[in-house]
């Protein structure tokens, strides 16, 4: 499929070619391992790309600055990685299964008419475009992408920095007191990898400043009407906890539209 969602000279669509995506895994470094601390292995530290075994499955969505862009070098300030579950499946799961029990979600089949799931992953924005345009084109895209192959429902992995639960233990708490998926959508912390199991202890637990503590990101998806696996998980790799968001399609669509409303614009030329 191809669209493309425009504001000013910045552009969002799905990669096209080789460069695009090169472009957007060299964001990905930037802000993944030179701006957050990740461990690089050492391929990834030789070719300074985030770079692994899903990215050649997935569908990547960028947003190019078109001002700065070239025909040898494209400007990709923010993306996405989008992969969808008849892709997953084909292509041995998602990245999540890793870190997240995903049995109910996967439950029903396709058949059933649910609307297939759609793993986000790997969002990022380069530093210098953090004013919220990047991230606004980036889900008006996604809501064409969800249009166009009829998905429904969103997930994945949303990440706390460190590595000290004690530290994200009031968020934490804040998100399974309030925002916790029905057990019918609720992926759950593998065993191996859970960090901690509820309740999360907080001393003089304050629910505001929990939610303040949280990170731009995962406050984002609360407002699109997101919801949380339970359990959190260590990702070393990352220096990160990581939560599972779980974000039914309905619950998009009338938060979203009425948020953007006209703002989302028609594909061009799109075909699934």
């Amino acid at each position: 499929m191809r669209f493309a969602v425009r504001a000013g000279a910045l552009l969002a669509q799905l990669v096209e070619d080789e460069r695009e995506l090169r472009a957007a895994q060299e964001l990905r470094y930037r802000v993944f391992f030179e701006e957050q601390g990740a461990h690089a292995d050492p391929a990834v530290r030789r070719a300074r790309r985030d770079v692994d075994r899903f990215d050649v499955h997935a569908d990547h969505l960028v947003v190019l600055d078109l001002d700065r862009s070239t025909a040898r070098r494209p400007a990709v300030v923010g993306c996405y990685r989008l992969l969808r579950e008849r892709v997953a499946r084909a292509a041995g799961g998602f990245y999540s299964q890793a870190e997240f029990d995903l049995g109910p979600l996967l439950a029903r089949p396709l058949e059933s008419g649910r609307g297939q799931l759609l793993e986000l992953g790997r969002s990022c924005v380069d530093p210098a475009y953090r004013n919220g345009t990047v991230v606004q084109l980036l889900w008006r895209a996604i809501a064409l992408y969800l249009e166009a192959h009829r998905c429904g429902l969103l997930f994945g992995c949303a990440s706390l920095p460190g590595s000290d639960v004690a530290v994200v233990a009031a968020p934490i708490r804040y998100l399974h007191e309030r925002h916790l998926a029905p057990l019918h959508l609720r992926p759950v912390a593998l065993a191996a990898r859970r960090v901690a199991h509820e309740p999360f202890a907080v001393e003089g637990f304050d629910p505001q400043a929990a939610f303040r503590a949280l990170p731009p990101l995962l406050k984002g998806y609360l407002r699109l009407g997101a919801m949380i696996g339970e359990g959190a998980v260590l990702d070393a790799a990352f220096d990160t906890i990581d939560v599972c968001i779980v974000l039914p399609r309905e619950r998009i669509d009338a938060r979203y539209r009425r948020h953007y409303g006209a703002a989302l614009e028609a594909p061009a030329g799109a075909a699934a």
